[in-house]
């Protein structure tokens, strides 16, 4: 069953478990995920990112997942992950994604602020869930080179302003943790 982001991340906050989310550029991977959350009767959140785009276009993503997290006996959130643009949000909002992510988190935090409570408020006229995002959350280049890796986290007061100008679902946020290509030696 296709849900919004809340549908799954309230529950799972109130009885204590985690959600996967799992990016799936085609059809294979799509379906090798939502057939491991249904036999596991487990809440699944699955979708593309914009960097991801030259992969697989996002009405094709569109085409099959949608109809693929209507049909699971479980519930599926559709997410578009970092989107980085206001119009691909918004195509993606058209194509029928249940939740948005508007990462302006290299933008200012008066932009950033403005930017994802505008799409916030589109979103949430129709349902849909809204992420946004705070400081940087890395990659491996630079990994353990930086003078002042604090220089990077993001305030708990900064987030809590931002969640309430806002008004987003959720919120990523720099921890000082990272993602992206590993190497382990």
């Amino acid at each position: 069953m296709l849900v919004n982001m809340n549908d799954i991340l309230l529950p799972a906050k109130e009885c204590g478990y985690g959600v996967g989310f799992f990016n799936a550029v085609n059809v294979e991977m799509a379906r090798a995920v939502i057939e491991t959350a249904e036999e596991l009767r487990a809440p699944v959140m699955v979708g593309t990112a914009e960097v991801l785009l030259p992969a697989m276009e996002l009405e094709r993503v569109a085409e099959y997942l949608i109809p693929m997290a209507k049909k699971a006996s479980v519930p599926v959130c559709v997410h578009y992950d970092h989107g980085l643009t206001f119009d691909r949000c918004i195509e993606a909002l058209k194509f029928g994604f249940s939740s948005i992510m508007y990462d302006c988190s290299t933008a200012s935090y008066e932009e950033n602020v403005e930017k994802v409570a505008e799409i916030v408020r589109i979103c949430h006229a129709m349902g849909v869930t809204v992420e946004g995002e705070l400081g940087h959350v890395g990659d491996n280049a630079g990994a353990g080179k930086l003078e002042n890796p604090s220089d990077y986290f993001t305030d708990p007061k900064t987030a809590l302003d931002f969640v309430s100008k806002t008004g987003v679902d959720s919120l990523a946020i720099a921890v000082g943790n990272a993602h992206g290509d590993y190497a382990y030696a």
